[in-house]
């Protein structure tokens, strides 16, 4: 059975403000300490909702990124795939929350400011979403008006069974903890360049049976997606091939980070089904 914590919620906060208070609150998974007991001593580590080694980037850059906001605060990434979808992780909106208490900000690099405020009035987890073992961890929102305006627009998603191969190059962005999970979210989209790992390399760094085929790897070692990047796009040649799921609670590429697989059939056909996509 696979035991982890997804990447969309922090384990510890240290010195958090409000902001942060408020997200903690979604905070759904058992503490760090808890997997000292399940695994090996030499497997020992706490795992999270979550960019480390990025740099700021211009939303110029990132049209299609949003910010995933409940009651106020950012929770997780998303990105826009049509002009009035968006996709996102399902363990950022599972079990599905208040509709009203969703909005996505898109065409702002400013996680708190700009751009322009969506509301939402659908969210689609997948059907075969498993909340323990984060299979098929991919959900769609839909929003009440088109997703339009200044530096926003949609993203190109990988088609059915798309090949990757390892060592392609993509960007992950997001507005996660840029420093391990003793960090804080940062305020300014974040970027970094990391590469898709060999899938049975990837395998192979986690226990058995934790990373499975509708999954994708991508990192290196001091790159890595982190708290708060949960749902957001992994993207190569304008391209989104995966989203942020679950990995390393330390966020530097010692084990590889995993992404939703946008192109493997079931989630992909999905996301058409649903959203003509």
């Amino acid at each position: 059975m696979k035991v982890f914590v997804v990447f969309a919620f922090c384990l510890v906060a240290v010195a958090a403000g409000p902001d942060e208070d408020a997200w903690l609150r979604f905070n759904r998974r058992m503490p760090g300490a808890y997997y000292s007991m399940m695994l090996q001593p030499s497997e020992n580590s706490s795992y999270s909702g979550r960019i480390v080694g990025g740099v700021d980037a211009r939303i110029e850059d990132f049209p299609y990124q949003l910010s995933l906001i409940r009651s106020g605060s950012h929770i997780c990434g998303a990105s826009v795939i049509s002009d009035r979808w968006a996709l996102s992780a399902a363990h950022c909106t599972y079990p599905v929350p208040e509709l009203s208490s969703v909005t996505l900000r898109g065409g702002s690099n400013n996680r708190l400011e700009g751009g322009v405020l969506f509301e939402v009035n659908r969210i689609e987890n997948h059907p075969l979403y498993n909340d323990w073992r984060a299979a098929h961890d991919v959900s769609l929102l839909h929003s009440t008006t088109y997703l339009v305006g200044p530096n926003i627009a949609a993203v190109t998603l990988a088609s059915v069974n798309a090949y990757i191969p390892a060592g392609t190059r993509a960007v992950v962005s997001g507005w996660g903890y840029t420093s391990g999970p003793q960090g804080t979210l940062t305020v300014i989209l974040q970027r970094a360049l990391i590469p898709v790992v060999d899938q049975m390399y990837c395998m192979a760094a986690w226990p058995a049976g934790w990373v499975t085929d509708d999954m994708l790897c991508a990192s290196e070692l001091g790159r890595d997606a982190c708290n708060g990047d949960s749902g957001g796009p992994l993207v190569t040649g304008g391209v989104q091939i995966g989203a942020v799921s679950w990995g390393s609670g330390d966020c530097i590429g010692d084990r590889p980070g995993v992404y939703v697989r946008i192109g493997f059939p079931i989630i992909r056909n999905w996301i058409f089904d649903i959203s003509g996509v």
